[in-house]
């Protein structure tokens, strides 16, 4: 029997792909576990978008900082890192607040929630082609001129390092925006026996 929400038809599926699945399943349950009575409580819509806030923050300041490093590396290299950090921390914090749906396989979540991750990855991904015109736009700009600077490339890549990372945040962004308020019994969530006797073994 196929899966509806794979891409895939069953018989097509190579076995290293669904061992890569199941790992992917054990993992995100083993996230969860761990993080299960961290953070209790910013477990609320109100903790939600304020860390979305605080991410848009994050990464509204990587970007404009992105915009120096075709000035010179001095300039961004410093607010550029702080903010960098900042993004990914807060990142994990929502992860963990939100059960890290937006990340979860398709076995780990009900219909309902995988709706949601497939909407807001769908989203992220439009975000992402969008946002490539941009160093796209910067380097056909460049190639108009017969010399270009080193650093003007260099700036370039760092721009679409901090565009990309903006988009793979969009899913998770969207997701903690419009989660309600969750039953605490979501997050209590057992590790699997395999999980636990690799754990005990080591």
């Amino acid at each position: 029997m196929n899966d509806p929400n794979s891409a895939f038809p069953e018989e097509a599926k190579p076995q290293v792909w669904r061992r890569y699945e199941d790992w992917r399943g054990r993992r995100h349950q083993a996230f969860n576990a761990k993080h299960a009575h961290r953070l209790t409580s910013w477990r609320n819509r109100r903790s939600f978008r304020r860390l979305v806030v605080a991410l848009l923050c994050a990464l509204a300041l990587v970007i404009v900082s992105s915009g120096f490093a075709f000035v010179g590396t001095p300039w961004f290299i410093l607010p550029f890192g702080f903010s960098l950090v900042a993004a990914l921390t807060i990142l994990t914090i929502l992860r963990i607040v939100t059960g890290s749906v937006a990340d979860a396989p398709v076995t780990a979540l009900d219909e309902i929630q995988l709706a949601q991750r497939n909407s807001a990855r769908s989203f992220g991904f439009f975000v992402l082609s969008a946002a490539m015109f941009i160093p796209y736009a910067v380097l056909i700009a460049l190639s108009s001129q017969d010399e270009v600077p080193g650093q003007w490339v260099y700036g370039s890549a760092i721009l679409l390092i901090s565009l990309v990372l903006t988009a793979v945040c969009v899913p998770t962004m969207l997701i903690a925006w419009w989660m309600a308020d969750p039953d605490p019994e979501d997050f209590a969530v057992a590790l699997p026996d395999t999980v636990r006797e690799d754990h005990l073994q080591r």
